[in-house]
Order: C-alpha cells, then structure tokens, then sequence
C-alpha cells in the first residue's frame, strides 16, 4: 500500500505541533510509525480523524483569515446530533492547488471562521473537514510522552474514521478523510521527527 510521511516540525512552546496526511481517493489513512521527543514537561498527542465535512462558499486569498462555510456544524455527536463548530476546534481545508492545511478556529460568527493565515488561496466550493477538539473523544485517540522522553513507534495502527464502538449513532468512515496528528506542545516545547501513513483500501474487510 502507499505511504505518506511527513518531515520534521517543531514549534514554540504553547503553540500545538501538527502533522496532517492528506485524503487519497477513497483509500483510509492509518498510522504506522512516528517519533517524537519531549522537554521538561510530558505532552500528549492526539490521533483525530474527522467527525463530518463541509464546503467553503465565498473565495478566500492567500494570507486570508476567514473562511466562510456552507453550514457551521457539519458533524455528528454519538447520538447523531450535530455538533457546532467553536474557537479552539480544529478544522482541515484543500486549497487552490489541492494542498491540505489544518487550522484551529480563533473564532466564529455564523458560519464565518476565523484561523491563523491560510498558506495559499481557496476556492470557492473547497473541502473542508471538521476535527473538533480533543473533548470530542470518539474522534481522537490519545498518547502521552512523559517529560524528557522520545517515543518512537514503527509498527502502529491508528486507523482514521470513527467506528461504531465509538461513534454508536454516528460511525464515520475514514474513506477519503484527512487524518491529523497534534501535539498540544505545552511549558516546554517538543519535537516531532516524523509522522508515517498508510493509505488502505476501503472494502467490506476493512472498514472504519
């Protein structure tokens, strides 16, 4: 199957370290490896695939810092009730040239979210995926680095989606999801050398 690797990244302390692995057809990203090296105080990683999705509807320049979407609470609570986007949730978008950036959400109004610059443009009718935030545990799982540790892991599993174990009345297949990994990055800041994907296919044997 192919994999997706992403390279180095580290950040000021406080400020969350991202990795995002973009959607590949209709294949679901899984986790298999990553390392990451801790300060003098333990952090935790957070593995999240999204909870539903949504499209933008008005252009939004490169360095723009809102992004209007088509509706503000495009997944889904374990009783399938919708769940409204707020400051600090995380979301994914595709830009212009098909790249993938995740932002957290500084605020919102309506259905208008305001994020940190976007790198490049965005289309109207754009991809978005909503990841919310980590109290919206049926969507992430979780590992702690004790301070002044490096974890490295090789042969892992983390598939993107929400089974129905979790999601109960709202499952979310990770088919054609963007899967992301943060690091909440506090007091003293971390590194994270590399996170690696896999993209499988979906099929009756494997699905999330």
């Amino acid at each position: 199957m192919p994999f997706y690797t992403t390279g180095y990244s580290t950040a000021t302390a406080a400020t969350e370290i991202t990795s995002i692995c973009p959607p590949n057809g209709d294949m679901i990203p899984v986790v298999r490896g990553f390392k990451y090296r801790n300060g003098a105080t333990g952090h935790k990683l957070y593995f999240c695939s999204p909870l539903g999705g949504t499209r933008t509807i008005e252009f939004t320049d490169a360095s723009g810092t809102t992004l209007e979407l088509a509706r503000n609470d495009p997944g889904k609570a374990t009783d399938g009730t919708t769940i409204a986007l707020a400051a600090d949730d995380w979301i994914a978008y595709r830009t212009r040239s098909g790249a993938i950036e995740a932002r957290k959400i500084s605020s919102i109004s309506g259905t208008t979210v305001t994020i940190t610059a976007t790198g490049e443009e965005v289309e109207v009718g754009a991809d978005v995926w909503a990841f919310y935030a980590a109290a919206d545990t049926h969507a992430n799982e979780s590992f702690d680095v004790a301070a002044n540790d490096t974890v490295s892991y090789d042969n892992l599993h983390i598939q993107c989606g929400v089974p129905a174990q979790r999601g109960k009345d709202a499952p979310v297949s990770g088919s054609g999801m963007p899967m992301l990994v943060w690091s909440d990055n506090v007091t003293n800041a971390g590194k994270l050398d590399y996170v690696q994907y896999e993209w499988v296919p979906a099929s009756e044997d494997f699905i999330s």
